[in-house]
């Protein structure tokens, strides 16, 4: 059956009734997609869900760690200032080429709090071995213990993560002693600045020591043991495909476990 071009018609009133149909109703109908499109992750994390089908950016991943850093200021929030601080700081250094507006997305986070398991389920997704999510723990445990300690709510929230992230409980114990001896040496300097005396090496090898994951007076085997299999999780060759951040954060983490290792096997070859 032959139909007309529309020029054929003179008016709108000449129009068939199924053209009129596609004028209208084909970009309203286009336009309500497009908008449901664009603000479905938005309806998600307003319900507390962090979207499931977001791939692995820099910025996805930016948003998954502010996501989980506000749910820990929230139940501290007096130290709130500090703590976004270090955010900031944190992400600058490490997430460079994230786009985000990290004073908005920031608050939008702590009146949308979002619900662990979705951020957790996507987190396990993505990040495929222990070593990538360990760099989760690190972030909210160097997050919470600011201070030099964690307040009882804090762990809580600490061990649910290192659970919800499939993560061994002595991972959660290793990172807390790190950083629980970090604030000690840290101390210990600045006692030691201001009078003028140099840092006790007591202090030193124990922070290498829990680095290392060392129990006791070491021996050159278990030192070796615990180095190859600190490297298996952390090496920079594992992160090949991860996003920049990560990469740069195993390469300073790696920087650390070897600095540990040469100081353990050069004092104990100096022993034997």
């Amino acid at each position: 059956m032959y139909c007309p071009p529309l020029a054929y018609f003179e008016t709108a009133s000449d129009y068939p009734t199924w053209a009129v149909a596609m004028i209208f109703f084909v970009p309203l109908g286009g336009g309500l997609i497009l908008y449901f499109y664009k603000t479905r992750h938005a309806r998600l994390w307003r319900q507390g869900v962090y979207p499931p089908k977001l791939k692995l950016t820099e910025d996805n991943l930016l948003e998954a760690y502010l996501a989980l850093g506000s749910l820990l200021i929230l139940l501290d929030y007096q130290s709130s200032k500090d703590k976004t601080r270090f955010i900031n700081e944190y992400f600058n250094r490490y997430f460079r080429k994230a786009t985000y507006n990290f004073g908005d997305s920031l608050l939008f986070s702590m009146r949308h709090p979002m619900k662990i398991d979705s951020v957790s389920s996507w987190l396990n997704e993505h990040l495929k071995t222990e070593g990538e999510r360990s760099q989760v723990i690190y972030f909210l445990t160097g997050l919470g213990m600011l201070d030099g300690k964690l307040s009882k709510r804090e762990l809580q929230f600490l061990e649910i993560m290192n659970r919800k992230l499939e993560l061994p409980q002595s991972n959660l114990e290793r990172i807390i002693s790190i950083f629980k001896n970090y604030h000690a040496s840290k101390k210990e300097k600045d006692r030691t600045r201001k009078n003028t005396s140099r840092p006790s090496s007591i202090d030193q090898s124990k922070r290498y020591a829990e680095i290392l994951h060392l129990e006791g007076s070491p021996s050159l085997d278990s030192l070796k043991q615990a180095y190859r299999k600190l490297v298996k999780q952390h090496h920079p060759d594992r992160f090949n495909q991860a996003s920049e951040a990560q990469q740069l954060l195993a390469k300073e983490k790696f920087q650390q476990i070897q600095e540990a290792y040469e100081y353990w096997k050069e004092r104990l070859e100096n022993e034997s």
